[in-house]
């Protein structure tokens, strides 16, 4: 049974999105590529610069201060890697970019060559290896390279949902999100001004009687 042409641009709106979250996992792939290489300088120089001391520098005391300040520097660079798990997100985002990039390249080549026997049945499994993808994402996309991406391809292709939802930028100004006629002016009451209380009490169920109190706070 030939599938609608409702279901037919749902594929297509499925090749978009894996379209594109591979190329956000690839420029996410990159970003984190770039900060391993950025923390791995220092830590290069730092271990160049440890070789270097131990065969120049005599004192011992010396060698030894210095030692323990480069060992520290290289500890404290290795925390940093460990503690922002940078490796961890490189592995997952080339692995998602291949995930991505696969699924999109099957859903071209249906559309492309044997687009009369597409099922409901095969879109089905499309949709369900999209969201299994994204369901085994550990770390989501950097926020910088969502909001570029959505720029670059908003109007163009179908986004995926990552990309659809906007982010509410909040401003500590009180009128920032309202009308300067919605904003009340608050009222001050001198300090010996008596205060009125009125209670309500009902009396044989058929009347009410009002009793009012005067008091100076």
């Amino acid at each position: 049974m030939p599938i609608t042409e409702q279901q037919k641009e749902l594929l297509i709106q499925y090749k978009d999105k894996a379209f594109i979250s591979s190329v956000l996992a690839e420029e996410s792939n990159n970003y984190f590529t770039f900060i391993k290489n950025l923390i791995n300088i220092p830590l290069i120089v730092t271990n160049s610069a440890m070789v270097i001391i131990n065969a120049i520098i005599v004192d011992q005391e010396l060698l030894k201060v210095l030692n323990i300040i480069l060992n520290s520097s290289t500890g404290l660079i290795l925390s940093l890697i460990s503690n922002f798990k940078v490796y961890e997100h490189i592995q997952l985002f080339h692995q998602v970019k291949g995930k991505f990039n696969k699924l999109s390249h099957v859903i071209d080549n249906k559309l492309t060559n044997d687009s009369d026997k597409i099922t409901s049945e095969f879109i089905t499994n499309i949709i369900e290896d999209y969201d299994q993808i994204y369901d085994g994402m550990e770390y989501t996309f950097p926020a910088s390279i969502k909001k570029r991406i959505k720029k670059q391809y908003e109007g163009k292709l179908t986004l995926p949902v990552s990309l659809s939802i906007d982010i509410v930028e909040l401003c500590n100004k009180p009128t920032c999100c309202s009308n300067d006629k919605y904003v009340q002016t608050p009222t001050t009451t001198p300090a010996n001004t008596p205060s009125i209380t009125f209670t309500t009490e009902n009396k044989n169920l058929d009347k009410n009687y009002i009793n009012v109190s005067v008091s100076n706070s």
